[in-house]
């Protein structure tokens, strides 16, 4: 009788002493999948704000291009009208350095430094053409010749500051988006787009107008 019990006793704490174990196993077993799910999300999570954020910075990059361009469509009227009718040209020029200011600050916000480096740097460049382009235009008055006629130079080296402004940007930006970033176009005497690379920094000032530049 005795043997019996005995028997049952160890047969009981073997089931229990299995059944135990099974259970610790299950639970390290489930807080392990809990754990590798936790980082699964955190890593699905970051990845989804990194999408969120470097889609933003290409919004902010392309819109700051495209105010850019807009301020040197109204440069390059203003380069080439003739005569210069100041009232008109500066109320664009000032629109057009408002808005490209606007754009300036919302690559600013959204970073990285480097980038809003560049980018004030081709709003300076922008700025400092419209105070060439003011000073060449007041150079001749009453005379019937644009400023591009009445300085070249002038022109020309306008022409390679926003050539190397924007490139510059526009290298820095397509690094911060890991290379996706449209390649700027620059306007052409006819209005066509011709890709930055058609425009030499040495092109002078009859054979070449627009392009991304800085106010």
């Amino acid at each position: 009788m005795k043997d019996t019990v005995a028997v049952a006793l160890i047969t009981s704490l073997s089931t229990l002493t299995a059944a135990g174990l099974a259970g610790a196993v299950s639970a390290w077993a489930t807080g392990r999948q809990l754990r590798h799910q936790a980082v699964l999300a955190r890593e699905e999570r970051a990845e989804q704000r990194a999408v969120a954020q470097r889609e933003l910075r290409r919004e902010s990059y392309e819109r700051f291009l495209r105010e850019a361009d807009a301020a040197y469509r109204v440069l390059d009227e203003g380069w080439f009208a003739a005569p210069f009718t100041e009232t008109d040209r500066w109320e664009a020029g000032f629109a057009a350095r408002r808005t490209l200011d606007e754009a300036y600050i919302r690559v600013r916000l959204v970073g990285p430094e480097s980038v809003a480096e560049r980018a004030a740097e081709m709003v300076g460049s922008i700025g400092g053409e419209f105070r060439l382009h003011a000073h060449v235009a007041r150079s001749g008055p009453g005379t019937a010749d644009s400023a591009a006629a009445l300085d070249p130079g002038a022109r020309a080296r306008a022409l390679r500051a926003r050539y190397a402004s924007s490139g510059e940007f526009v290298t820095a930006a397509r690094r911060a988006l890991g290379g996706d970033l449209p390649v700027p176009h620059e306007a052409s005497p006819g209005g066509r787009a011709v890709p930055p690379s058609a425009v030499p920094p040495s092109a002078d000032a009859e054979g070449t107008r627009g392009g991304p530049s800085a106010a």
